[in-house]
């Protein structure tokens, strides 16, 4: 990172990655008009790609085009950040049967906030509905703390639908994080969650947050791809 040319810039827009406020800093919107300019020259395919920070951008703009204008675009994102405690509960070796009960109690938990802030949940509800059709391919690996939220989201989020489908379907749409900014009135444009996506996952020996993994042939790396969609999409 500190190699980068400009490598506090990038600081900067890693705590926005954080904080969920990515989609307004001027590189997200740089990036969305390139595409819609792409797109209105008649230009097809755009695919939308990129590799961590860029990631991030590319997931805002394809979520973007996909909730406000009903485009799906193919989309491909390595190592995408995920904001999530998944790494931490990681650290602590919990037991499957643990960590599988500690995430159903933050699920009911989640389901009871969203019963108490209605207009929040409800309007989570209508984005993931509208953006269920768009399904970006993430890739992954397992060992690898800046995507490990999005394993850990996706895989729990399967294990509680089969147990606790009506608390799964509502407290999928919701965050802690964003539950707390609608608190203070700072609702967020779009979800930092995704309802649907192709999880491609990694478990080779390698650098866990390189971008040269993916760059070997299928056969060197031990991969594994499961489609998750949102129920009813």
């Amino acid at each position: 990172m500190l190699k980068h040319p400009d490598p506090f810039k990038d600081l900067w827009l890693d705590l926005k990655v954080m904080a969920n406020t990515l989609p307004r800093c001027k590189r997200s919107e740089r990036a969305r008009t390139e595409v819609e300019a792409l797109l209105g020259a008649g230009c097809s395919p755009v695919w939308l790609t990129g590799h961590s920070l860029g990631a991030s951008l590319a997931l805002d703009v394809g979520r973007r085009m996909m909730a406000e204008n009903g485009v799906s675009l193919p989309t491909f994102l390595f190592n995408p950040p995920q904001v999530s405690p998944a790494p931490v509960i990681n650290a602590l070796r919990p037991t499957e049967v643990g960590k599988r009960d500690l995430y159903a109690t933050s699920y009911v938990l989640k389901a009871g906030l969203g019963l108490v802030l209605s207009p929040h949940r409800k309007r989570m509800e209508a984005l993931f509905q509208r953006l269920a059709p768009w399904a970006p391919r993430l890739y992954v690996h397992d060992r690898d703390v800046v995507c490990l939220g999005f394993i850990d989201y996706f895989q729990q989020r399967q294990l509680i639908q089969e147990r606790f489908r009506g608390v799964a379907r509502s407290a999928m749409t919701l965050s802690y994080r964003d539950m707390l900014f609608s608190l203070v009135g700072a609702d967020k444009e779009r979800p930092h969650l995704l309802p649907s996506a192709m999880l491609v996952k990694n478990s080779s020996d390698c650098d866990a947050h390189g971008l040269e993994q993916w760059w070997k042939p299928d056969g060197e790396l031990n991969l594994s791809a499961t489609r998750y969609s949102y129920p009813g999409a």
